[in-house]
């Protein structure tokens, strides 16, 4: 029996979600308003917290795949030092390989899963990219939205 094929794990380079730090330009031409700049802080924070669900689950991946590696190389020593005679040891070793099998074919519908997932971030942190880097914004309204918004996490209830 030949060991399924594990998926080949790419690890994602893409780069932190910016933040939003510019000045407010002389020209007030290409200025955000308020609810734009409201929207596109809000948007950022839901971005980063899908990086962090997706970082998170790239490092559970990380510990399925390091277990299923351990398995194969435990699976190799046991093989290679048994009797060809011993029946019994040839079938726990099958059925040590079925196990294995299994926990390959989850990490490979976690990873394909995690794939999809880092696939919508990338679409949308390019989306969130193209509609709010490319305009200025007023600090004075940042620092607006800020405060309302720790106010409405000092009024939001406790968990």
């Amino acid at each position: 029996l030949l060991p399924p094929a594990f998926a080949q794990q790419t690890t994602s380079t893409k780069p932190p979600v910016k933040t939003m730090t510019k000045a407010a330009p002389k020209s007030k031409a290409n200025l955000m308003t308020r609810d734009e700049l409201r929207a596109c802080m809000n948007e950022q924070d839901r971005l980063q917290a899908i990086r962090t669900k997706v970082d998170q689950e790239q490092a559970a991946l990380d510990q399925q795949k390091a277990r299923v590696q351990a398995m194969d190389a435990d699976r190799q020593k046991r093989a290679a030092a048994l009797d060809p005679a011993d029946e019994a040891g040839r079938k726990a070793i099958e059925d040590e390989v079925a196990k294995r099998d299994q926990e390959a074919d989850a990490y490979n519908a976690r990873l394909a899963a995690l794939r999809e997932q880092v696939a919508g971030f990338d679409t949308s942190r390019q989306a969130w990219v193209e509609r709010c880097t490319k305009k200025d914004f007023d600090e004075m309204d940042e620092a607006a939205i800020r405060k309302e918004q720790r106010a409405q996490a000092a009024r939001a209830p406790k968990k």
